[in-house]
């Protein structure tokens, strides 16, 4: 079995090691953040400018986009354009991260909330459901005739295919890899982002001087310490001298801080003692 691979059945001894092992690595939060930081500059961003409805929910349209000068992201666009290329066609939500929203035109909200589902629809007013159809407009079926098959739409595939057949590797080199090396900067971009969150619920937010705890975003009780402190007064006494201190003594007597909190242990039933076997493993 991976280390550390259990989640909610555990004894103390797997739990002591896991801690160590996470407190260890939580001392260089501050060095990978710098390293993270400086690999999300290189990448860069994109930002999109969607349009708005008059209720200010976003449209599908897309009225434009920024990037970040000098940065990968920013080249590979500049060479997409070079070849020909329309920014627009690489990805509908290629800045996902985007927060602002300004003078009609949204960055905060993308359409649907980016998420492609089924609905219902109906061709009548006076009638009930009778399709389903995509939220999207690129993936309605009810714009080409329903999800079956229209006629001469077999016909229709075989002269695009003839069309675009000599130009294949063209098609390759001036648009796909472009393309697909852009999402994949996208996509990592948006790891790395992910991976300082994390960072910052961990550590709350002392990693770095440019990295600010939001308490209306982050959950003081998710931090590294507060779970420490929360498990180890699960299976421990608390101290009730030094407030926020659990002390780990095998030899306290019952009742003494440092000694196995029963009362608290029957509360959670797959959180375990060691038995004399287990208490030198992880296992």
């Amino acid at each position: 079995m991976p280390a550390f691979s259990w989640s909610s059945r555990f004894r103390e001894s797997q739990w002591r090691s896991l801690r160590k092992f996470i407190l260890e690595e939580r001392k260089d939060a501050s060095s990978r953040y710098q390293v993270i930081e400086a690999e999300r500059q290189r990448i860069g961003s994109v930002d999109i400018l969607w349009g708005q409805t008059s209720e200010g929910d976003p449209t599908e349209q897309r009225l434009g986009f920024s990037l970040d000068e000098g940065t990968s992201l920013c080249k590979l666009v500049q060479v997409y354009v070079a070849l020909g290329g329309n920014p627009f066609d690489i990805s509908m939500f290629i800045g996902p991260e985007s927060t602002t929203s300004s003078g009609g035109l949204s960055q905060r909200n993308v359409p649907h909330g980016g998420v492609l589902t089924i609905q219902e629809i109906k061709y009548a007013y006076d009638q009930g459901a009778v399709d389903r159809d995509g939220n999207f407009l690129k993936f309605r079926s009810s714009r080409y005739g329903g999800p079956i098959q229209a006629r001469n739409e077999a016909q229709l595939a075989d002269l695009i295919e003839r069309f675009k057949k000599p130009y294949t590797k063209e098609i390759r080199y001036k648009r796909t890899r472009i393309e697909e090396q852009i999402i994949k900067l996208c996509d990592l971009r948006e790891q790395l982002d992910q991976e300082v969150e994390d960072l910052i619920w961990s550590t709350y937010g002392d990693m770095a001087a440019d990295v600010s705890w939001q308490d209306d975003r982050y959950s003081r009780g998710s931090t590294a310490a507060s779970i420490v402190y929360a498990l180890d007064s699960i299976f421990r006494i608390p101290d009730t001298v030094e407030v926020g201190k659990v002390p780990y003594d095998p030899t306290a007597k019952a009742g003494q801080p440092g000694a196995v909190n029963e009362e608290a242990l029957a509360n959670y039933p797959t959180m375990m003692n060691d038995l004399p076997e287990e208490e030198n493993s992880n296992l």
